[in-house]
């Protein structure tokens, strides 16, 4: 899937193999906004590119098989696959698990605890709902939206999504009242649906193929708060899910995680967690050249077309 010369690079950096990040595990639905669909892959592709890549040799291995690759600086001789899914999605139980149970493939679920408590305001499906049932939308700073076509809609979401990634974290719920001038919208209403439970998250944590890894509270762009919070988010989210799973925490993936939401600050204040490795959303592949920076591994977004 890859260009010659991207392969080229990869072959001159070492590359070592590739830590996919998923969302959702369940069937696309063309009639959407395409930003939230591409978080969905069908539990059918999932199943696909395992056998796929077991053809080719690959491995599969856990987050601590790469933070060991890391502490020991040995590397594998054939090139690795590791799954990850962001903030604890139910498909994630009821579609994924049994695709990576089938084939005995491990996988760690980053969970923001938020979510499982019903908590999380997913404002991205909650616009999208927004978009879908509006000939337009008027904010309270007097713009206008447009959503009477399919390109309309999708740019309206991409302008309203960079809108709220840019609002200070702190008051998010206040902010986004005030911008859509609406009282009324239920912002919780998404999570109550998609989510999985807490005993779904202590199950599954309980097989060895599955390891559960931090991804805050409350899943804010996290360079859009303040230190205190920011620890708030992290400790958090280790002690509850700690105490649901009776295993220690030793990964963590940054919400949203590219370099628009996480600077110097964030990974400096990440690495007093001693986390074993911590996960961007974006990089590209594991090479010999970055393996060792264990507070910024990068992934790759598995996308479905």
């Amino acid at each position: 899937m890859l260009s010659y010369l991207s392969r080229h690079q990869l072959i001159k950096e070492g590359a070592l193999g590739v830590v996919f990040m998923l969302h959702h595990i369940t069937n696309k639905d063309k009639t959407r906004i395409p930003t939230n669909e591409d978080l969905k892959i069908s539990p059918e592709f999932l199943e696909k590119i395992i056998l796929k890549y077991k053809s080719k040799g690959f491995q599969f291995i856990s987050l601590d098989e790469i933070s060991l690759m890391i502490a020991q600086k040995q590397f594998p001789e054939y090139p690795f696959i590791a799954f990850t899914i962001d903030d604890g999605y139910l498909d994630n139980y009821t579609h994924a698990y049994p695709v990576f149970k089938r084939h005995n493939v491990p996988f760690t679920i980053f969970v923001a605890t938020d979510f499982i408590d019903r908590k999380a305001i997913l404002w991205w499906d909650t616009i999208e709902d927004m978009i879908l049932r509006n000939d337009s939308i008027t904010t309270s700073d007097g713009i206008t939206y447009p959503c009477e076509t399919f390109q309309q809609r999708w740019d309206t979401f991409r302008l309203l999504r960079e809108k709220i990634l840019s609002f200070n974290q702190e008051n998010l719920f206040e902010q986004l009242n005030q911008l859509f001038n609406d009282g009324s919208i239920d912002w919780y209403g998404p999570v109550k649906k998609q989510a999985m439970t807490w005993e779904q998250i202590s199950t599954i944590s309980q097989d060895p193929l599955c390891t559960i890894g931090g991804h805050t509270v409350s899943h804010p762009a996290l360079n859009r708060v303040s230190e205190s919070r920011f620890n708030d988010e992290i400790s958090g989210c280790i002690t509850k899910l700690k105490s649901i799973t009776h295993h220690d925490i030793h990964h963590f993936a940054f919400p949203y995680g590219s370099n628009s939401e996480i600077g110097n600050r964030e990974i400096n204040l990440i690495s007093s967690y001693h986390f074993k490795t911590v996960f961007m959303a974006n990089g590209g592949c594991i090479t010999k050249s970055n393996i060792h920076r264990s507070n910024q591994l990068p992934r790759v977004y598995l996308q479905e077309y």
